[in-house]
């Protein structure tokens, strides 16, 4: 099969790292495997270079905002790919409109809670006309997302498939002396006895990164010692009134590394993985946490209750005082149920969560409806 993957960009998302992963992994199940992103990028872009050299990269050079040529443009460029299976992701599915005419099966996943996927009521209407009259397949990521496309689009006509999200088995990076340093420095700074956590999550909204940099002042202030590494980029001016926000909190356990291309060197070399977000789909950066031996913390929302289960710490909401009490129970378990939590997230990881296990899944979808 030729499979033709859009996404708008590849910043460093779970979205981005997983149409990555996804596409490679394909192209090993003897497919082959175009890539369109509606932007030009960076050739030092890390996914990009992540891409297996057999997969074609085609950038668009999308105009920013609203742009009404670009239906045409796409739809030229997918007149010439000819591929056998269309799969969209993010918002490349509004801009696919005048492609639906050209008899070629489109696969979307929603990345997110439906509603969520959606910028206002206008764009929930055109998602639900096309989700209804066109050859158009929604695939969901878990039975929470699954829940809520139906609950959003209330529609007997609209057919959703659930496949799990993946993700390749992450490795140490050169860059590991380097973030053992880091956190050799922590510990000669805070004690030997501080429980470092990791939080991979850009610093938006939807993060909730104030309430999770009060919660581990409250922590602290409790007699805990505890300290928090965040590895997230910034998008816009939204992350610079946040990073405000948590520059006037004044905590100095509350690290934010930005951006880094070796988040999992992070994972390997510390206890705890710890998300505060507002709502998700199913992070692949949990889904990397299970294979780096990191224990998961996090809100109860989207996928995530289902994705942990009893193995890691739910919050029982997305307020502050839950978060405090989710990460004292967190870091006060013995090291036998450590160990056991540890051992069944990585057998999880195997079994439900991998990329292997995720693109088998997809291959054999695409099979189906051609």
């Amino acid at each position: 099969m030729h499979i033709l993957q859009i996404i708008p960009n590849l910043n460093l998302g779970g979205a981005e790292r997983f149409v990555v992963d996804l596409s490679n992994e394909l192209y090993n199940l003897d497919n082959k495997i175009t890539i369109i992103t509606f932007y030009e990028i960076d050739k030092e872009n890390i996914l990009l270079k992540s891409i297996n050299s057999n997969i074609e990269v085609k950038f668009l050079s999308k105009k920013k905002g609203f742009d009404f040529r670009f239906f045409f443009k796409l739809k030229n460029k997918i007149i010439k790919i000819n591929p056998d299976i269309i799969h969209s992701h993010l918002r490349a599915l509004n801009y696919l409109f005048f492609s639906f005419n050209l008899n070629i099966p489109i696969v979307h996943t929603i990345h997110n809670s439906a509603e969520k996927e959606t910028l206002n009521f206008y764009e929930s209407i055109f998602r639900k006309y096309i989700f209804k009259y066109f050859k158009i397949h929604p695939i969901t990521i878990s039975e929470q997302s699954n829940n809520s496309f139906i609950k959003h689009y209330k529609s007997h006509l609209i057919k959703s498939t659930i496949i799990f999200n993946g993700r390749k088995q992450p490795t140490q990076s050169n860059s590991l002396i380097n973030v053992k340093r880091e956190i050799s420095a922590i510990k000669s700074k805070f004690g030997q006895n501080v429980k470092i956590l990791i939080n991979i999550a850009r610093i938006e909204e939807q993060k909730n990164h104030t309430m999770l940099c009060n919660a581990i002042n409250r922590v602290n202030d409790l007699g805990y010692n505890v300290v928090t590494i965040v590895l997230g980029g910034y998008r816009n001016k939204t992350s610079d009134k946040i990073l405000s926000r948590l520059r006037k909190i004044n905590n100095d356990k509350f690290i934010i590394n930005g951006q880094v291309d070796n988040p999992a060197d992070y994972l390997f070399l510390t206890d705890y993985f710890i998300l505060s977000s507002n709502y998700e789909g199913m992070p692949i950066s949990l889904i990397e946490s299970f294979s780096c031996n990191s224990i998961p913390i996090s809100t109860p929302v989207g996928g995530i209750p289902e994705m942990i289960g009893a193995d890691g710490f739910l919050s029982k909401s997305i307020s502050e005082i839950d978060m405090v009490k989710c990460i004292i129970n967190a870091i006060t378990i013995d090291e036998k149920e450590k160990i056991k939590i540890l051992n069944k997230n990585k057998i999880k990881f195997e079994s439900l969560f991998s990329i292997f296990s995720c693109a088998k899944n997809y291959n054999n979808y695409y099979k189906k409806i051609l």
